[in-house]
């Protein structure tokens, strides 16, 4: 059977979650049950390559330099579709 759903933090970020979901019914009058478990979305992170943005400012003679580091998120559903972005 599938544990219990999950989040999992790396450094205070998102990096991970798998989230599913139990189904149980009883129908008493017939004396019958059904239940399930399914994995029903599973999100993941990843690091990529860093950016760098550079503003120049001729006129004050500022510049302006920015680098970071860039995520990319998964999720993938029982059905199949996979979107990153």
């Amino acid at each position: 059977m599938l544990g219990p759903s999950a989040v999992v933090r790396s450094g205070g970020l998102l990096s991970g979650a798998r989230l599913g979901c139990r189904l149980r019914e009883e129908d008493s009058g017939r004396r019958e049950t059904f239940s399930a478990e399914w994995l029903d979305l599973e999100l993941s992170t990843r690091p990529e390559q860093g950016w760098c943005r550079r503003e120049v400012d001729q006129q004050r003679r500022e510049t302006l330099e920015q680098c970071g580091e860039l995520r990319v998120l998964e999720q993938r559903s029982p059905w199949g579709v996979l979107r990153v972005g």
